[in-house]
Formats: C-alpha cells, structure tokens, sequence
C-alpha cells in the first residue's frame, strides 16, 4: 500500500518492505562478523595451547548447541515475538563477546572460556536462525515469489560474509591484534540488533503459550517427521552435509599433498573461497531457477551435481578444475539452502515454524560431524581419493532412495 508524506507526492515504503531491508542489512553485518568469529576463534585456541585436544574442545562445544538447546530453542521461538528474540539473542552475543574482547585485552583469556563463549554465541545463533526465518515468513505472506527472492538473497549474504569474505578479514585482524575480530563481531552484533528493533512488530498466533514446552517439542518434532516431503528433505540434507563433510575433512590433506595438488597453505585458501563464492553467484539464482524448476527438480538436480563433483576432485590433479568443481559444488549448496528454506517456511503451520526450523537444521547439522569421521576413517584404510568417491557415491544413493518421496512441483499446506 502506497501514502504519502507531508501532503507531497513521494510514496511511503511499506512496513513490509521496510522490515525486510533492515532484516537483509542486519543479516550482512552480522555475517561478517560472523565470518571473522570462525577464523579467530581456532587461531586464538591454538595460540594459547597448540595441543590438537584444546583446539578440538573448542570446536565440540560449538556444536553442542544443536544437541542441547535447538529443540528448546524451536519451542520458545514459536512463542516469543520474533522481533525481541532477535534484538536480545544479537544483542546478549554482542554482550558476551565484548566481555571476551576484555579478556584478551586484559590478557586473561583461556581455552575454557573460548569453549563457553562458543557454545553461547552458537546457541544464540540458534534462537536467531529460528526467529529469523518466521519473521521472513510474516513479512512475505502471502508472496510466495518475494519470500524466494528473500532467502536468496539472505543466503548469499549470509555465505559472501561468512565463509567468503569475513574468515580472510578475521585472520588479518587476528594477526595485527587477537581482540580485533572479536570487537568486530561484537560490533556486527550490535548493530544487528538495532536494525531489530525497529523492525516491524508481527502479528502471528501464539497457540503454543497454552502448551507445555515439552509438548510444544514433541508437537513440532512429530509434525516434521510425519510430513513426507518435510521429511524426505531434511534427510536429504543430513545426507548431503554428511557427504560433504566427509570430503572436506580431507580436502586441505589432499589439495597440499604433493601427489595431490600440490598446493601451498596460502592458495589452499582460494578452493574455500572458490566454494564460498559459488554460493553467493547463486543468491540471486536460486529463486528462479526454483520458480522454472520446481521444488523437487531443483533439489534432486543440485544433490545430484554435487555427487558429481567429490569424484571430479579425486581423479584430478588440476587446482583450476578442482577449484571450479567446488564453485560449482556452492552454487548448488546454496540453491537447495533456498529451495528447503523456502519449503520450511510455506508447508510448516506459522505457529511451529520455528520448532520445524530447529529440528530440521538439528537432523542436518547433527550429520556433520559423522561425516567429518566417516571422511577420516576411509581416507586412513583406503587413501585420500576413496573418501572422495564415497562422499560422491553415498549421496548419489541417497538422492536415487528419495526420489518416490518427492512430490513433484509445489505443494501447498
């Protein structure tokens, strides 16, 4: 709906609009900041204690979260405003780094409090990651094209700040002065969380206030799992981040191993960032290509092109090759991103989105760290290039068993 402003003719922005501008710049920022956050955070533990052990501790308290809090974190979501969900979780992560900044500062900073800051920020991320997707949901009712056209965009930046440009600017800062990323995610925080408030205010029913919160989790939890296509793409992204860590865990082993590519650290560096930069090409993409396709072309086309790069990276020895095979390998990461996102948001009943939300990401994420394993194991009894041809082949079979369970096209809730 178009006004007018002080009797002139210039069109008032919609709320709606409004609210999805400040959402996009807020998921900017903090994606930075949250980019330069994964670089410093291992560089800082391996500073202050060099054992693998410490540096591991870290790195496994940052993935409790999913086990310990995204299921709670689903129910409370679903019955708090999102809007103030997201102010206090940007802005108690804005408070917890600063308190770290202190302790670097100070000279006081351990391995321990790495590992509880952490597994803070993380949770906190959980709650946002929850809250943010119902608030895109309520500010694209109803358009379905534009909530499309947000989560692409949302993905790109959230991959072009965290994976692309923010981890080279963190290890930079972390190398003129260790408190620099972390004052610039606290910073990111903050700012994130003033774009929050002023977003605004959702009006969306609360029917879980009138559960119990264990019943609140039961109901969204039985709700996924009973949905087919809910379901089938949840495993289907357990599957593919299962697979992709089991290659990514020796990717670095491979890419500087001189039988392999025979590259240096520093030019290791531009594979990830060749993956991260597919990832945001995609962004904008994703969203019409999901229109042309349909949900279920989309996803079984991307699933079955990254099968398709893990064998392309063992049976070469050319980084250019490698490092396009990975470009590619984001830009149809990011394209199922969008196209589940999407799903989540249009099949879930609003009141449980954001349970839907957490559990679906717990199925997913909760892969990840069996693959990195599974990844580890092949490559010592098999060598490097089997944990490549196994990541391509387990998640080829994975998209065949599927398939029945995909309905074609877009169904509605």
């Amino acid at each position: 709906m178009l006004g007018v402003e002080g009797g002139g003719a210039r069109p008032l922005v919609p709320l709606a609009l409004r609210g999805r501008r400040l959402v996009l710049l807020a998921a900017g920022v903090s994606s930075l900041g949250d980019g330069m956050w994964t670089a410093a955070v291992p560089l800082a533990a391996a500073t202050i204690d060099r054992s693998p052990s410490s540096v591991a501790a870290v790195s496994a308290a940052a993935l409790l979260p999913w086990l310990l809090v995204a299921p709670l974190a689903g129910a409370l979501v679903d019955r708090w405003s999102r809007r103030r969900v997201l102010v206090l979780g940007d802005a108690l992560r804005a408070a917890i780094i600063s308190l770290l900044v202190g302790a670097f500062v100070t000279d006081l900073v351990s391995v321990p409090m790495l590992a509880v800051a952490s597994f803070l920020v993380v949770a906190g991320w959980i709650f946002h990651g929850a809250a943010q997707q119902s608030l895109v949901a309520d500010l694209t009712d109803h358009d379905q094209a534009e909530r499309d056209r947000m989560n692409g965009r949302m993905s790109s930046l959230e991959v072009g700040g965290a994976s692309l440009v923010g981890p080279p600017l963190g290890s930079a800062a972390y190398s003129v002065a260790s408190w620099i990323p972390f004052l610039a995610d606290a910073a990111s925080f903050a700012f994130s969380a003033a774009c929050m408030a002023v977003v605004p205010m959702e009006s969306a029913d609360r029917t879980t206030k009138n559960e119990t919160v264990r019943a609140a989790i039961r109901a969204g939890a039985s709700f996924l799992l009973r949905h087919r296509e809910l379901r089938t793409l949840a495993i289907l992204t357990g599957a593919a981040n299962l697979t992709t860590n089991c290659a990514l865990v020796v990717l670095v082993l491979y890419a500087t191993d001189a039988e392999g590519l025979g590259l240096t650290e520093a030019t290791f560096g531009l594979l990830i960032a060749a993956l991260a930069a597919g990832g945001v090409v995609a962004g904008p993409l994703a969203p019409r290509l999901l229109r042309w396709l349909g949900d279920r072309t989309l996803v079984v086309a991307a699933l079955v092109i990254r099968s398709l790069v893990w064998p392309t990276v063992a049976l070469t020895h050319e980084p250019i090759l490698v490092a396009i095979a990975l470009a590619v390998a984001g830009f149809a990461s990011t394209c199922v991103t969008v196209t589940v996102t999407s799903a989540r948001q249009r099949l879930s009943p609003r009141q449980m989105l954001g349970r839907v939300v957490t559990t679906f990401r717990t199925l997913g994420n909760g892969a990840a760290p069996l693959g990195a394993v599974l990844g580890g194991a092949i490559a010592a009894s098999f060598g490097l290039r089997a944990a490549f041809l196994a990541a391509g082949g387990l998640l080829a079979v994975a998209v065949l068993i599927s398939l029945p369970f995909l309905p074609r096209g877009r169904s509605s809730h």
